[in-house]
């Protein structure tokens, strides 16, 4: 062979070696993310079991349907993307018209975790995902039809009880993975209207939201079926990295409007104040920076005067206050300052209001009486025995106060019967343990009371013995004369014989 040629074949053979090297190469250094990931939940309590598979033909993703998340049949559900490099760690998904996300995006750490992040309507999503396999691994069997959103930990929780311990209707409602609802009202039609968030964010318990704009509503009818539901906007704040409360102290107003107390502006929590009309349109809203009033954790209660208007009683640093508000604005007309600090219940006296917070040197719980323009007439605190945690209060028949708070040493729940001046009278104590910083107490039509924590449902007699009580020692159960829930108690209203609760909880939990 001609020594030219045999040279010319070497240096195509060497060049065509190094350009398949070069590919293969370049294979290889996209294959070091090649493999298998598994989803680290956070939102479902590590149940919801998801793997993602990562090879040249983009990325599978593989969602069990038969966990403890979902809970919808014994198979995996399966969406494949593709892919587009944006560099050696980080590639652009994919997506089409159809697709409900934008702006998808995965970053790879040091081969070991991804991050997949993407946009929704509702704001800003990311998930993290470990490697668990070098290997691209199937998962079987396959769903042979689609499912709609199965995710469901917790979701919201109505139910009506009678003075006789009977479960009238119960209604747990579905919307998301964490579904909380926070407070509720009786409405001037015989129903109901809940205030709450579908798809809440789960800390510590249940249920908070980094969604500043957006709540829902539900309006019931008297046996506690949907009539409609509806999210409702409430500003345009956007999205925090801080976990906020979600809404409490709804009420209807003797115009029909609808109120309640939330969160203001992202990370300053400042107190805001909704009114909306009975079809969930908003009239205004108002958040009180200038002010400097504060949501507290909920630790805040509005209702309407005789004239009108709205009083609100709430904490502004170093003190709580009562307002006397504007019906249409929420503008401030009048403000005192009380010898208290968080307020958590106010009621109407014929000569003015009745708030009660904590206070003294150890926050204990504190009664404070003013007049219909918020002057001081006394305050008394509860500290000997420490009564703490304000939780309710009503007005007796008497002229005097029923406190509903929780002492040291158990058992928790305590009551506390004062004179019309505050002075105490008598304290009781429950086998309540009071979960949540969450309790309510009205009177009932045969001279009891119906007292409701976070997890218990008590029915007292006049002299306040318990007639029955349908909490389990302890957990989320409360077991009726037939029938139970199961679930936390966010609020409590007094209905015709008997009252509605409202919180979270969920039917596989019974």
């Amino acid at each position: 062979m001609n020594p030219s040629v045999l040279y010319i074949l070497v240096i195509t053979l060497f060049l065509w070696t190094c350009s398949d090297d070069s590919v293969g190469q370049k294979s290889e250094y996209y294959s070091i993310h090649f493999g298998t990931y598994l989803y680290q939940d956070e939102d479902c309590s590590g149940d919801d079991i998801q793997y993602a598979t990562f090879n040249s033909k983009g990325i599978t993703f593989f969602d069990y349907l038969g966990d403890n998340c979902d809970d919808t049949t014994e198979c995996y559900s399966m969406d494949t993307y593709e892919l587009t490099e944006i560099d050696q760690d980080s590639f652009l998904i994919v997506l089409d018209n159809m697709n409900t996300i934008t702006d998808g995006l995965i970053n790879i750490n040091e081969d070991s975790t991804m991050v997949v992040s993407y946009s929704r309507d509702s704001g800003p999503e990311e998930y993290k995902w470990v490697k668990i396999s070098e290997d691209v691994l199937s998962f079987t069997p396959t769903c042979e039809e689609e499912y709609p959103y199965t995710k469901d930990i917790a979701d919201m929780l109505v139910y009506a009880v009678s003075d006789e311990g009977d479960l009238l209707w119960k209604n747990y409602i579905h919307g998301g993975i964490w579904d909380l609802a926070s407070s509720v009202t009786t409405t001037q039609d015989g129903g109901y209207m809940v205030l709450g968030v579908f798809d809440a964010i789960e800390s510590s318990g249940c249920c908070y939201t980094s969604d500043y704009d957006h709540r829902d509503i539900i309006k019931l009818n008297n046996d506690g079926t949907i009539e409609w539901r509806k999210e409702i906007e409430i500003s345009i704040s956007g999205y925090s990295e801080y976990d906020s409360g979600i809404g409490t102290s709804l009420i209807e107003t003797s115009l029909n409007d609808l109120v309640f107390l939330t969160v203001g502006s992202p990370g300053n929590n400042k107190l805001m104040i909704v009114m909306m009309d009975h079809d969930g349109e908003i009239i205004w809203t108002r958040t009180y920076f200038d002010e400097d009033l504060s949501y507290s954790s909920g630790q805040a209660e509005i209702l309407e005067t005789d004239d009108g208007s709205l009083a609100l009683a709430a904490y502004s640093w170093p003190s709580g206050f009562i307002a006397i508000l504007d019906y249409n604005s929420g503008e401030i007309l009048e403000k005192n300052d009380l010898p208290c600090g968080y307020c958590r219940k106010i009621i109407k006296r014929d000569d003015g209001f009745a708030i009660l917070g904590t206070g003294g040197s150890d926050d204990e719980v504190t009664l404070v009486k003013v007049d219909e323009r918020g002057g001081l007439i006394w305050s008394k605190v509860y500290d000997d025995p420490g009564l703490w945690e304000p939780l309710d209060l009503i007005q007796t028949e008497d002229d005097g106060f029923l406190l509903f708070g929780y002492s040291q040493p158990p058992p928790y729940a305590t009551l506390v019967k004062t004179d019309a001046q505050g002075n105490e009278e008598w304290r009781k104590k429950y086998d309540d343990y009071v979960g949540g910083g969450k309790g309510w107490i009205h009177k009932t039509e045969d001279g009891g009371y119906f007292m409701v924590s976070g997890y218990a449902v008590t029915k007292l007699d006049s002299e306040c013995e318990v007639e029955w009580n349908a909490a389990a020692p302890f957990g989320f159960e409360k077991y009726f004369n037939n029938g139970m829930v199961s679930g936390i108690n966010h609020d409590m209203k007094k209905i015709d014989g008997g009252a509605i609760m409202v919180g979270y909880g969920s039917a596989d939990w019974e």
